[in-house]
């Protein structure tokens, strides 16, 4: 059964207690004058007794009160003090229970600059402890109270309690007393990298910024604070701006801090000091909620809450300045004021707060919400992390001014390292030949090589168990500070020695100290007059000196617990064994250790270890022996714990000095392995501390194995030892531990503590040595590798010990067996690759000058031909091959020269057997064939399968068959041919370039895209070092098909190419407005050149041309009009209008007859004035210079008539005007050869098609009288299918080159072919067909979208522009009208099913016709006419509208304008005028007599009205303003429908449901509409109708109520504009 034991000095005393105390174990321990105390572990309920004096021993009987305390401590005056479990402290005595006093820890209240004030916080503590100075408390969010005389604090007896503000920025973990010093075990808070500026200045305390959550004013300006200048993705919460890296992974550190982070191990180079405050800056953000992560869940009370941080630098280990001096130096940061900053700042984060309890505990209190809490938590970390850095500032100063301390450091300490002192060039240098030696990945592979774990914050948590900190202050009279010497310090002082060896628990005697470490070792220091710190003599020690009590390499060498009283000291062994040293009985000095005897529970066998619990206090010491067995566990974590103070060893006294001295020699590569090498090791001795810890808490606590490090973060730990596995065999392949060993002495400690683990050896030539010194360097750094199945026996142990607990299917123990495996797996891989690294090693040793060129530390010796014999084929008798395969190259050495050829771009296949080449292997390069051949077929199977098996591992896809290698991605740079000296990165496929990829020339020039058989094929980009730039589709190497050419100054050409020259459609658009050459060019192109039909803009001169070219000179038909209005149009010879031709001016004036030059006239020709009168003759000069004419005038006879707005429109120009230029049918023909080629459509009909002969395209297949063009539509669909997925990878490609994300456009219904509109045509298949041709003209993708894409910009580039002139609307027309016809027989050869042009088709409801009615008798309805104009207007007008309107309004604009001044001025009219001007009948509006209205109704006489006060005609005027919303005449036809139809029910609702309408009594009501319409521009309007109106429409109803709209606009171009009379 379980015993309490306790002892006063060496001697038993009697003890009754309740059993709960001896089967449950008791927390705290404390002895007040006679009187023992302790707290029940169960519940913490307080026991109290008396120790009463007896003859034969002493006894004392524990009695249970009502206080329940978390701890306890005795004070000077002999008063007993506890804290609740609620974190209060209260003061009482042993004698009177009942009476207390609480001790109040209030933090002050502060103010904001808007007058409201913080409430008083009230503290929680966590434990006490006391001294002759008075008490120190710990609160439960790690800060230091002090109440009495603690001037060491800074804290004096009339200051009552207060804050210790040393120790800010840091987490005190546990303090305790001796009579008259003290010891804190303080860790650092994890805000990871946290600097400012040298140039932040100090703010004063008098204008702290306080932030109060009360104040509405506060959270205001907080809010526009955050919202204002920068985002808070932009800015750290110091206002510095945040550096785009990744993650910061450096580890902790007690004493110094590297400048390298973690990502720079992986490959990036070191950061500048600048660089690296930004990014310091930027992991404040980043980092700041990492404390509630990564602290265990069962470790220190410190780790609950935070972890501590590495630091930029060295620290000094003493703070001896002034705390004014703090405040009046301008180089510390007032945090207060940068906590409450923060803590506004990061307000916006406080949903996202998870802290722990304890973390919260400081804010919990009041009234304060969660999320106040969270973001004070977070501030806090910031602020207290930035004073951290202000703090080291201050601690250099006080190393200048001497008040350093003369302690030396510890030798076993651990210490993070830094790649600082590397020279940083060599990090690209390295990291780049990493990239490099595994540049090729297999095809359609993602990053595999990207880390998937991130172990650094498991790492920063081993760091920080490692990196606790002993802080000692007080008398050091008897060395008990532990400060090395016996000099007095006015402030607390960081005990050296034990710095890095990861102290785990603190407690002080009367004038003396001792510690617990992680690996399990004690340390005592201070007063040894009873022999309590070293019982070899009575000296007292300033420094910690190592208590060894058990043989070394046993299970008692380690320590479990410590416990101490006044003058002596306890220690329990992982054996079970209690030890007491120190002052044995009353008067008598200590003479040695005693093992105290303890009765083995009867419940345990013999030799089996029962737990135990150590306290003492005064000259007392308990122990607990519980009846239940110590774990199977402690076995394994003593071997642990053996292995970290290995580790720590190395670590000390290899690794760090070997990292400060690794700049002596070596190339800048090797520099930076080394110093890898060195910090893997750092990595792997923090998991190290980090595993132990948690097999410690597993073996005390008896939890659930799953929580040990090994199996919880199994994958984070592995990877770190494979990180450490890869940089280890780096070193080992080289040689590099020679190196190492040359750069460090080994200590002799080390080398007699590797002394019987190094390696056997073979026989050693004659006159040599074995080299100790290298042989222990390679022995201490690769024993974490070889120790690596010890794992594997820790994992077996923790699943026996679990075995009762867990069933055969459980999860906790699938997890231990998959954690089992992942180690089983390494163990086999460390082996392996040890061995590879090895095997190179002698490799490089006798390979001669080969090494110099190619020994690279990553690369591995495969096979090579001096062992494995494999030659050359048809080699010379004389010549010598070496051939060498390595993990990334082949190697081919052929006599004195050694060429070097990338795995990544090698491919090898097998030679059949002939009777001429046996054996043989073909090896397939970039540039090059190898053929080899080995001497046996079993030689041949082994050379293939270690090729095949090296080039799978190094493109990265280890596990890939055979035929998947063919394709891969790789980076391969040129040595010959004209691509000499290019660089290429990208898709391969049997040694050719092809896919998409990466082309760079060596003068810059890059082409980014795809490749086929080694030339550019598909879609890509070509970038030329002068500027030029272009981006389309490739062929044999060559620009081929559509694409965009940029040109330096600025030109682009955007259209189709062949061999690489402009070649078919294309724009043009060169120089800009204030350049001396600009235009735009859109038209045909040939070789290059313009060549047919093309519109050029010329921007300088105004001028735009319409017509023909030849080798870039206008060349045929063409015209011109001109910025002055005037009108060309004729025939072209190289660049100059000759011959017959037609000149027009803008005031009417127009020339036809034989022209010089654009101008010029030269020969017989008319000149007609505006005045109608006509000079016919000679015409010689310059029309703007003067004119030689010889001839007839004819005087112009006829009378003009009175009005100039007539409404016939017929012009006076000349009779050759239209007949001269272009025809419509022959221009843009090069768009729908475009079109129609890759769709496979014969060239006899793409020429019909494109010329507008309709000749060609009929057959001899009729359905329902329409002609079926001779095609294979199955044919024509595929083909068309395959354009749009042509176009659609295009479109990826383009996405892909210029890094963006592809628009998703919707193929929906365009992914099928569709079956109907090919023999016949009603109402249900023209509706499907109707909803495929909207869809297809839409998408960007649809040969039938491209091609009216390319029309309508054509046609807007000739017909648009900021000058346009009026004469070319009939051209526009005409052309609009070809356009249409064209783009029909396009539809038609699709849909065979459709009407021939110029033909309308009257669906019906079926296909068969009804007997007995027929199509001829029936009117046809609204949508029922299938005819060109009405398919396809309603997609080509909307997009061409606004430029051919800007042609119809200058046209018309004459009478256009008439017609707005009359609307003007007759809308400013009342009702009454205006309808009685337009001679509206008087039923329809107001009568003024007070008589009723005649007008009777069905239901009786109607009062008068007005159509203005009550909007008869409202409704009707909307929906005519309608007009100007649509494009197509049918459109707006239906839109004068919808007026008459407004109009007659109005008219119907006022007087009668049975009125008909007559023409007389329409007209001027409808008149009065358009009238209040007020719609511009109607003649335009009307003309555009006119124009394109459908024909069936024009003798229709629609046709009717469009001639009254047209009557109605002519009336009142004819009416006067006063409506005065």
């Amino acid at each position: 059964m379980s015993q309490a034991l306790l002892w006063q000095d060496d001697h038993l005393v009697d003890l009754k207690c309740e059993e709960t105390l001896v089967t449950s174990g008791i927390s705290n321990f404390c002895v007040v004058e006679s009187f023992v105390c302790v707290t029940s572990k169960e519940d913490n309920t307080l026991h109290i007794g008396r120790v009463e004096a007896l003859q034969e021993k002493n006894s004392v009987t524990l009695i249970p009160s009502n206080i329940h305390a978390i701890d306890i401590a005795c004070t000077a005056d002999k008063k007993l003090l506890y804290v609740s479990p609620d974190g209060r402290v209260y003061s009482t005595n042993p004698t009177s229970l009942d009476v207390r006093e609480e001790i109040i820890l209030e933090e002050d209240a502060s103010c904001c600059i808007h007058g409201h004030s913080t409430p008083r916080k009230r503290v929680r503590v966590k434990s006490i402890s006391t001294s002759k100075e008075g008490i120190l408390f710990v609160t439960q969010n790690g800060h230091l109270w002090a109440l009495g005389s603690h001037p060491h604090l800074d804290v004096q007896a009339n200051d009552g309690l207060k804050r210790v503000n040393y120790f800010q920025g840091r987490f005190v973990a546990a303090v305790s007393c001796g009579s008259n010093f003290s010891v804190a075990l303080v860790q650092r808070k994890i805000v990871k990298n946290v600097a400012i500026s040298n140039t932040t200045s100090s703010l004063n305390e008098d204008s702290e910024d306080v932030f109060v959550y009360d104040c509405s004013r506060c959270i205001s300006e907080s809010s526009t604070s955050l919202l204002s200048h920068h985002s808070m993705s932009d800015i750290c919460p110091l206002g510095l701006p945040l550096r785009k890296t990744s993650l910061d992974h450096s580890t902790s550190s007690t004493t110094s801090k590297g400048n390298c982070d973690r990502k720079s191990i992986d490959g990036t180079t070191s950061p500048s000091t600048e660089d690296e405050v930004l990014h310091q800056c930027h992991t404040c953000t980043t980092n700041s909620d990492k404390s509630d992560v990564s602290s265990p869940k069962t470790t220190l009370e410190a780790d609950k809450s935070f972890m501590s941080e590495k630091d930029v630098g060295s620290r000094d280990k003493d703070s001896e300045s002034e705390p004014d001096g703090e405040k009046k130096n301008g180089i510390f940061l007032n945090t207060d004021v940068a906590r409450q900053f923060l803590t506004r700042q990061l307000s916006w984060v406080s949903s996202y707060g998870n802290a722990g309890e304890e973390f919260l505990a400081e804010y919990t209190e009041g009234t304060t919400r969660i999320v106040r809490q969270n973001v004070s938590n977070v501030a806090n970390l910031v602020y207290e992390g930035v004073r951290t850095v202000g703090g080291k500032v201050a601690t250099l100063s006080r190393h200048v001014s001497g008040g350093s301390d003369s302690c030396t450091g510890n030798e076993d300490s651990f210490e993070e390292l830094s790649l600082e002192a590397l020279p940083a060039a060599s990090f690209h240098r390295f990291e780049d030949f990493l990239a490099s030696s595994s540049a090729g990945t297999s095809d359609h592979e993602g990053d595999g090589g990207a880390d998937k774990f991130d172990p650094s914050i498991w790492c920063e948590m081993g760091a920080n168990l490692l990196g606790a900190e002993l802080y000692s202050w007080g008398s050091v009279c008897h060395g008990q500070l532990g400060i090395g010497d016996c000099i007095k310090r006015e402030r607390p002082t960081l005990i050296t020695r034990l710095s890095g060896t990861g102290v785990r628990k603190v407690k002080c005697g009367s004038s003396h100290a001792i510690a617990l470490t992680l690996d399990g070792r004690m340390f005592a220091w201070g007063a040894n007059n009873c022999s309590q710190v070293d019982w070899q003599n009575n000296t007292s020690l300033s420094s910690p000196c190592q208590v060894l009590c058990g043989s070394v390499g046993t299970i008692n060498d380690r320590t479990w617990d410590i416990a101490c009283g006044d003058k002596h000291t306890l220690m329990l062994t992982h054996g079970g064994d209690v030890i007491f040293f120190g002052k044995h009985r009353k008067g008598q000095s200590g003479v040695g250790p005693v093992n105290l005897s303890i009765p083995q529970p009867l419940s345990l066998e013999e030799g089996v270890v029962a737990q135990k619990n150590l306290y003492a206090n005064g000259p007392f010491s308990w122990c607990s022996v519980f009846s239940e067995p110590a774990s199977p566990a402690v076995q394994d974590l003593a071997l642990e714990q053996a292995f970290l103070e290995e580790c720590l060893l190395v670590h000390t006294n290899l690794v760090r000095p070997f990292l400060k001295r690794v700049g002596a020699g070596g190339s800048a590569d090797e520099q930076y392995m080394y110093g890898i090498l060195c910090q893997r090791y750092s990595d792997v001795v923090s998991f190290t501390a980090l595993n132990t810890h948690s097999l410690w808490d597993f073996a005390r606590n008896g939890a659930d194995a799953c929580n040990v490090a090994m199996v919880r973060n199994a994958d984070e730990h592995i990877h770190v030892f494979k990180k450490y596995l890869e940089a280890a065999c780096n070193v080992l392949s080289v040689g590099g531990f020679l190196f190492m060993s040359n750069v460090v002495e080994t200590p002799p400690r080390i080398i007699e503590l590797f002394a019987d683990r190094l390696p056997p050896i073979g026989p050693l030539k004659k006159g040599m040595k074995r080299n100790v010194h290298e042989a222990t360097f390679s022995c201490a750094l690769l024993h974490p590798l070889t120790r690596l199945n010890v794992y594997k026996c820790i994992l077996q142990s923790l699943m026996r010990c679990n075995n009762s607990s867990l069933s055969s299917g459980s999860e906790e123990l699938k997890k231990m067996q998959w954690a089992f495996s992942k180690w089983e797996a390494l163990c086999e891989e460390s082996e392996k690759r040890r061995r590879e690294a090895d095997f190179t090693r002698r490799f490089w040793e006798n390979a001669g000058r080969l090494v110099d060129s190619i020994r690279i530390p990553v690369r591995r010796l495969v096979r090579e031909s001096r062992a494995h014999p494999i030659q050359v084929a048809n080699s010379g008798r004389f010549s010598s091959h070496w051939i060498v395969l390595f993990s990334d190259i082949l190697v081919h050495v052929a006599g004195s020269v050694h060429t070097v050829h990338p795995l990544c771009t090698i491919w090898v296949e097998s030679i059949p057997d002939e009777e001429n080449d046996q054996h043989g292997l073909i090896i397939t390069m970039p540039e090059e064939t190898l053929h080899l051949q080995t001497t046996t077929s079993q030689e041949k199977v082994e050379w293939l399968q270690a090729l095949q098996a090296t080039i799978r591992f190094c493109v990265s896809k280890p596990h890939s068959q055979m035929g998947s290698l063919a394709a891969r991605h790789a980076t391969y740079i040129f040595t010959k041919g004209h691509l000499k000296d290019a660089k290429y990165i990208g898709r391969w496929l049997n040694g050719k370039m092809q896919g998409w990829g990466h082309l760079e020339w060596p003068d810059g020039k890059t082409y980014v895209g795809q490749f086929l058989n080694n030339q550019q094929h598909g879609y890509g980009r070509l970038d030329a070092p002068n500027g030029d730039q272009f981006e389309g589709q490739w062929r044999d190497g060559y620009q081929n098909g559509r694409g965009i050419l940029k040109c330096e100054g600025g030109d682009v050409y955007d259209g189709f190419f062949k061999d690489g020259l402009p070649h078919g459609h294309g724009t043009r658009r060169e120089g800009h407005f204030t350049a001396n050459v600009a235009s735009l060019y859109i038209g045909e192109w040939a070789n290059g050149v313009k060549q047919g039909y093309g519109v050029m803009d010329n921007i300088n001169t105004g001028e735009k041309y319409l017509g023909c070219w030849s080798n870039n000179l206008k060349h045929g038909c063409g015209l011109i009009v001109t910025l002055d209005g005037i009108y060309y149009e004729g025939v072209f010879m190289q660049d100059t209008l000759t011959g017959h031709g037609v000149m027009v001016f803008e005031d009417g004036t127009h020339y036809e007859g034989e022209f010089k030059s654009a101008g010029c006239f030269n020969g017989k020709g008319t000149l007609t004035l505006n005045t109608g009168d006509r000079l016919e003759g000679s015409h010689q000069g310059m029309w703007n210079e003067g004119i030689k004419f010889s001839g007839t005038l004819f005087k112009n006879s006829c009378i003009s008539s009175s009005s100039p707005l007539a409404p016939d429109r017929a012009e006076s120009k000349p009779n050759s005007f239209g007949k001269l230029c272009v025809s419509p049918n022959q221009k843009w023909k090069s768009i729908f050869r475009q079109c129609l080629t890759p769709l496979a459509v014969p060239s006899s009909i793409i020429e019909a098609i494109s010329c507008g002969s309709k000749s060609v395209i009929k057959s001899d297949v009729e359905s329902n009288g329409i002609s079926i063009p001779p095609l294979d539509l199955q044919r024509l669909w595929a083909s068309v299918a395959v354009a749009i997925n042509t176009s659609l990878q295009e479109s990826a490609a383009a996405a892909r080159s210029q890094n963006k994300v592809r628009s998703q456009d919707s193929l929906k219904d365009l992914d099928t072919i569709p079956q109907w509109g090919r023999d016949q045509l009603d109402k249900n298949s023209y509706t499907k067909m109707h909803h495929y041709l909207v869809k297809a003209f839409e998408s960007s993708h649809h040969p039938l979208g491209m091609l009216l894409a390319e029309l309508t910009t054509a046609y807007t580039a000739t017909y648009g522009g900021v000058r346009v002139h009026p004469l070319l609307l009939s051209h526009a027309v005409a052309e609009l009208h070809s356009i249409v016809a064209r783009v029909y027989e396009v539809v038609r050869l699709l849909f065979p099913a459709l009407p021939q042009y110029g033909q309308e088709f009257l669906l019906s409801s079926s296909p068969e016709k009804n007997d007995t009615e027929s199509d001829v008798d029936r009117q046809p309805e609204e949508g029922e006419v299938v005819s060109a104009s009405a398919l396809l207007h309603p997609f080509v007008l909307p997009r061409v509208h606004a430029a051919l309107f800007v042609l119809y309004a200058l046209h018309n604009k004459a009478e256009d304008d008439a017609y707005w001044k009359r609307l003007l001025k007759w809308n400013k009219q009342p009702d009454m005028t205006l309808l009685a001007f337009l001679g509206i009948d008087q039923k329809f509006w107001i009568h003024y007599s007070s008589e009723p209205s005649t007008l009777s109704t069905s239901k009786g006489p109607k009062p008068p009205f007005s159509p203005s006060r009550e909007q008869l005609f409202t409704e009707a005027v909307e929906t005519l303003q309608q007009l100007k919303t649509t494009f197509s005449p049918l459109e707006k036809l239906l839109v004068i429908r919808s007026t008459f139809e407004q109009l007659t029910q109005a008219v119907k609702r006022e007087v009668g449901t049975e009125y008909l309408w007559t023409m007389d009594e329409l007209f001027p009501v409808f008149h009065f509409v358009v009238v209040r319409s007020r719609i511009l521009q109607l003649g335009s309007e009307i003309h555009f109708i006119e124009d394109f109106m459908e024909r069936h429409l024009q003798n229709g109803e629609l046709g009717i109520m469009f001639t009254t709209l047209k009557a109605c606009y002519y009336q009142i171009l004819q009416e006067k504009i006063s409506l005065s009379s």
